[in-house]
């Protein structure tokens, strides 16, 4: 019986049949001229065949459908994305607990962390973050 050696290495393809050599694109040739004429002719005739107001509509329509994505899209342009902050603290101690902070002494807080790592020549120029008030 022979025994395979299946483990994986680094620049060799685990496929012995496959055509394409080490570092080699998978698309060597790149997009062809008519895929891209389509897509330029596709996303031209997108704009001029329909309005705004017109693909607002479809959304909706497919939002009150219960169209998931619909809902997602619909979502994804009404609220903007939160940035979260998310400390840990290493060392056992008590007397320093994050989540005892309001919002805006962590907005305040992360303000005074971009200052100090700004660069010394941007902050001296005036160029650096605003300072908290």
């Amino acid at each position: 019986m022979m025994i395979r050696n299946t483990k994986f290495k680094p620049g060799v393809s685990g496929n012995p049949g496959a055509k394409w050599k080490p570092g080699q694109s998978g698309n060597p040739t790149g997009k062809s001229k008519q895929r891209a004429h389509f897509e330029d002719a596709f996303n031209e005739a997108l704009i001029t065949e329909g309005s705004p107001g017109e693909a607002a509509k479809l959304l909706w329509e497919a939002a009150r459908s219960k169209e998931a994505w619909a809902i997602q899209e619909v979502c994804r342009r009404f609220s903007p994305v939160t940035k979260s902050l998310h400390m840990t603290h290493e060392v056992e101690d008590d007397r320093f607990d994050l989540s005892r902070l309001t919002v805006e002494e962590i907005q305040q807080f992360e303000a005074y962390i971009e200052r100090a790592t700004a660069q010394p020549d941007s902050v001296e120029r005036g160029e650096g973050p605003a300072q908290p008030v």
